[in-house]
């Protein structure tokens, strides 16, 4: 792994039901109650250039709906409310997210979502005020128009509703820690989780293959990540039709958490339905549901089996979310090390110095507790691997990183991302022979997983491979549409080495520039050249030497993970947006192999 790319980012995400909703065009209906909205008034209509605001509906210039997602949707009514002023973000999280723990990514993926919906490429209408917060830029004319209810009576209407809101919140969050408490864990303290068969309403017998194949689908799908175990199919097969109730069917199976679905076939379509349930309160933490032609249910099976996995399971999946927030409610001294490992991966997805070295804390306590926690070793080798990108030693963290991969493999070899993250340690030691075989087995072991899929797209390059780098980052963004920040980063540099340099911008554009570390710096500016946009490349670059004024270059494609194909594209898309070529000698002497400009050996 580069030492300037975190590669894998476990984020705390989204609100445990934020997924549970009715996507309908026109209005968006959430849970989510905003402390700055009058109940029943009307909202004042707002306008950016072709895109308006009016009445909780946010259209395009004919009129026509457009869809955001509830928490996007919040999020610009709370700003739409608050318009020309720097909201900051933990204003913007409490309003939104009031008393859930989620990390940034979760407000960095609405702000994406919200410029997208108004075409705001340019950060024009939607402000990053770095480091501090958002402001929404609303015309003079719009921010006149606002009513009364919306600037100022709102606010004294609100704060009894606000009082109450907030009672509430407090009693569901002590509920849900209750519940988790509780919640039966494996003998390793990781959380249990049945998949029920689906049931099928009607009578189609393609219908109920369909639901029996989903299910044992998803069993397999879901015991390939380590973060949790599943209960075998044989355990839970004799549920078809059940008629007795979730919490005697969770006590029986000795399990915390609940898949269920459904599916039911009219006029020639199948709709499916999927949900997972906290076993001990009976709360919906993630719901969808799928509409497809009935014509190949092999390929809806593999499908939808791939995206329950990939929601659920994972760094950033639900159940390992609900773990987080419970392990935030008790004290320092009653944490498992299973949660110490949560809390160190959601400190790690920061990606900034003073997170990241607390995540190693916390991490380091977690395998002193827990030596044998592979899950925990793989981690730390995350965070080892991006804190030279912070300043820190380099020779120091590339060995602690190495020992850490190397441990995580030796203790759980069935661990896929295990094995991803040896291959990315032999490739920073330049053995991609090595690296790539680490890869296949990862790929073999989990070939949907969208993690491994994410690291591979990265590294594909250095392979000789960027055009299926690029097709794995297609393949993921596929499989979990709402993929965390630090995903974007391995997304941005697969474009970039397969020649895709707007889709690698796209993927920058959802980053804040603390976000980015040494590669993307180089990215942003090479790829803006690339693409002929030479006035913007010339800025980035400018911006880039601020962050890292010893940029050059020479230094940059010494790198040990880079071969001579992404070698020449660096080195001719560093040219055209204005590189400084040449490294001091001290710089690259730490490499095996520097690379030498023509133009620099005089020197």
């Amino acid at each position: 792994m580069p030492y300037d790319l975190l590669p894998k980012k476990r984020r705390s995400g989204d609100s445990p039901g934020a997924e549970n909703y009715g996507k309908k065009r026109g209005r968006q209906d959430s849970d989510i109650e905003i402390a700055d909205e009058h109940p029943g008034a009307d909202q004042a209509p707002y306008q950016w250039g072709s895109c308006g605001l009016s009445n909780e509906t946010l259209s395009d210039g004919p009129g026509n709906p457009i869809d955001l997602r509830p928490q996007a949707f919040a999020v610009l009514r709370y700003l739409s409310n608050n318009p020309n002023r720097l909201v900051t973000k933990g204003e913007l999280m409490q309003s939104v997210w009031a008393g859930t723990a989620v990390t940034d990514d979760s407000l960095v993926q609405c702000i994406h979502e919200i410029r997208r919906a108004l075409k705001d490429d340019g950060h024009a209408i939607l402000k990053t005020k770095s480091r501090r917060g958002y402001m929404l830029a609303l015309p003079e004319a719009n921010a006149a128009a606002m009513p009364a209810t919306s600037r100022t009576s709102n606010r004294a209407l609100q704060r009894p509703l606000a009082a109450f809101v907030g009672s509430l919140l407090i009693v569901l969050a002590v509920a849900a820690v209750a519940g988790w408490m509780l919640r039966p864990l494996s003998p390793g303290g990781k959380p249990l989780v049945a998949v029920l068969p689906f049931d099928v309403l009607g009578e189609e017998t393609s219908a109920r293959r369909l639901g029996n194949g989903l299910t044992e689908e998803i069993i397999t799908d879901l015991a390939r990540f380590p973060e949790f175990q599943v209960i075998a199919h044989d355990s839970t097969e004799t549920y078809a039709g059940r008629s007795i109730g979730l919490a005697e069917i969770a006590k029986t199976l000795g399990v915390g958490f609940v898949v269920e679905g459904s599916i039911q076939r009219q006029a020639g379509r199948l709709r499916i339905t999927a949900q997972l349930l906290d076993a001990a309160t009976g709360k919906h933490l993630w719901s969808d549901r799928w509409d497809r032609p009935d014509e190949d249910l092999f390929a809806i099976q593999t499908e939808i089996s791939e995206q329950v996995s990939n929601r659920l399971g994972g760094g950033h999946g639900v159940i390992e979310v609900a773990g987080r927030i419970a392990a935030h409610r008790k004290p320092p001294s009653d944490l498992t090390a299973y949660e110490l490992y949560l809390l160190g991966t959601e400190k790690l997805a920061k990606m900034n110095r003073a997170d990241v070295e607390e995540a190693i804390k916390l991490l380091k306590r977690a395998v002193e507790f827990d030596p044998g926690l592979a899950r925990a070793w793989v981690e730390l080798y995350h965070a080892y691997g991006v804190m030279p990108s912070f300043g820190a030693d380099f020779e120091a963290n590339f060995r602690l990183a190495a020992e850490a991969a190397e441990r995580a493999v030796m203790l759980d070899p069935s661990d896929a991302e295990a094995h991803a993250v040896l291959g990315f340690s032999f490739g920073d030691r330049n053995d991609l022979a090595r690296a790539k075989m680490e890869f296949d087995t990862a790929l073999r072991m989990a070939p949907n997983q969208f993690e491994i899929l994410s690291f591979y797209a990265f590294l594909a390059s250095s392979f000789g491979e960027p055009q299926r780098g690029a097709e794995m980052a297609d393949r993921a963004t596929r499989l979990n549409p709402n993929y965390p920040m630090a995903s974007t980063r391995l997304f941005a540099a697969a474009y970039f080495m397969a020649g895709r340099y707007e889709d690698a911008l796209r993927m920058q554009k959802q980053m804040g520039p603390e976000n980015y570390g040494r590669r993307m710096w180089v990215y942003r500016p090479a790829a803006l050249a690339a693409s002929g946009r030479t006035a913007e490349a010339k800025t980035a670059l400018a911006e880039a030497l601020k962050w890292f004024p010893d940029l050059t270059i020479e230094g940059f494609v010494s790198l040990p993970d880079t071969n001579e194909d992404d070698r020449r594209r660096l080195i001719e898309t560093m040219r055209l947006a204005g590189f400084p070529p040449c490294a001091k000698a001290e710089a690259v002497a730490r490499f095996e192999k520097p690379v030498h400009l023509p133009e620099c050996v005089e020197r």
